[in-house]
């Protein structure tokens, strides 16, 4: 059996025999007895709230980083969506240029689902043969379209 108790009135160690106890005399001996005990129990705890303040400076600490890494994270998502936006506009006009439809009618996001469009457009407009243009009319001179084609052409801005 080991213990660390000194050898103090009521309290045994280890070398003393079952039959040596000696008990509190009076109740002085008993609170002095009592006390030394509370008193190293008090030491084991000293520094407690020391401890307890660098904890909750450290978990305030690691809060604040928590809160800048998160706003990080989110501003470079943002700017992950806000690069990913522009490469779709720019391959957008480049294939409307390309084909010769207008930009905002073309749906898709990659260049294949754009083209896709684009040629769906242009056979949703037909080949029409152009004829001369009119400037003052800013139309061209060709077969008359019915009225509901030339609403169709006029929306889709042909």
């Amino acid at each position: 059996m080991s213990e660390d108790i000194t050898a103090d009135a009521g309290e045994h160690t280890e070398t003393d025999a079952p039959d040596s106890f000696k008990a509190p005399e009076s109740q002085e001996d008993l609170d002095r007895i009592i006390q030394a005990r509370l008193d190293r129990e008090r030491k084991r705890f000293a520094d407690y709230d020391d401890l307890k303040a660098r904890a909750a400076k450290l978990a305030k600490i690691e809060e604040a980083n928590k809160s800048e890494a998160e706003k990080a994270e989110a501003r470079a998502a943002a700017a992950e969506k806000r690069a990913t936006e522009l490469e779709v506009k720019a391959l957008r006009a480049e294939v409307a240029n390309a084909k010769g439809v207008p930009a905002a009618l073309l749906s898709g996001s990659t260049q294949e689902e754009l083209e896709a469009a684009a040629d769906a457009l242009i056979e949703f407009r037909g080949e029409q043969k152009a004829g001369p243009r009119s400037s003052s009319l800013n139309r061209v001179n060709g077969p008359a379209a019915s009225n509901k084609e030339a609403q169709a052409l006029q929306v889709l801005g042909f």
